[in-house]
């Protein structure tokens, strides 16, 4: 169990992480096609996808964790 949630966790670690750095380019990911100009987005939406990029740091570590605990806890 361990395993696979570190495997499943590996990318929502990277693009969370890539999103804290480059989020106009997470946000356009994949959708990029879709404007033929660059969209403007307003300072309340960049601090929002941040803080969600955070929030799913945060919250994936902590499920790591407890899936670390779980799976070495004796029986």
């Amino acid at each position: 169990m361990l395993y696979l949630a570190i495997v499943f966790s590996l990318p929502i670690y990277t693009f969370a992480i890539f999103g804290l750095y480059y989020p106009q380019d997470m946000i356009l990911f994949m959708d990029r096609w879709r404007y033929s100009e660059e969209p403007e987005f307003s300072d309340l939406q960049m601090t929002l996808f941040k803080w969600g990029n955070i929030a799913a740091i945060v919250i994936v570590t902590i499920f790591l964790i407890f899936s670390g605990i779980i799976t070495f806890m004796p029986d």
